[in-house]
């Protein structure tokens, strides 16, 4: 038994598809992004992460001993954008003590990006036994 649709039912079909696309939108534009990644010298390697997340790199140093982390290869911004960073001290207060420099990204488009730091005293030369960790961000 074949079941043909009256021609005034498909423009009514289409009418009520229209309807109902603003509302399916907004309520993906209204989702929540996913919590941050934080990530640590620690977890050097491949990192994953969705469009609209954010990314903490958190690189831990000793504020006294002129030894700071160095952004050696900035990744793309239809990536990953943003790309601020600050100091947080473990103890405000404490000279020369426990320092954490927080680099803050968001997922912006599907691709891959690395995100290189070295960690090193800015007036000394490079070397090749330089502490270094590499991210490979892949945003899907």
């Amino acid at each position: 038994m074949k079941t043909i649709m009256k021609t005034k039912q498909i423009p009514i079909l289409a009418l009520v598809g229209l309807l109902a696309l603003p509302a399916g939108l907004s309520a993906c534009a209204s989702a929540a992004p996913p919590a941050a990644r934080v990530v640590t010298e620690a977890d050097g390697g491949p990192v994953g992460l969705a469009r609209g997340q954010t990314l903490e790199v958190r690189l831990g140093s000793n504020a006294g001993t002129g030894y700071a982390w160095r952004l050696d290869r900035e990744a793309s911004p239809l990536v990953l954008s943003g790309g601020s960073s600050q100091d947080v001290a473990a103890s405000p207060g404490l000279p020369g003590g426990r320092l954490t420099t927080v680099y803050t990204y968001q997922g912006a488009g599907r691709g891959r990006a690395e995100l290189a730091f070295t960690f090193k005293r800015p007036w000394e030369p490079d070397k090749p036994d330089d502490r270094k960790v590499v991210f490979k961000v892949r945003v899907r």
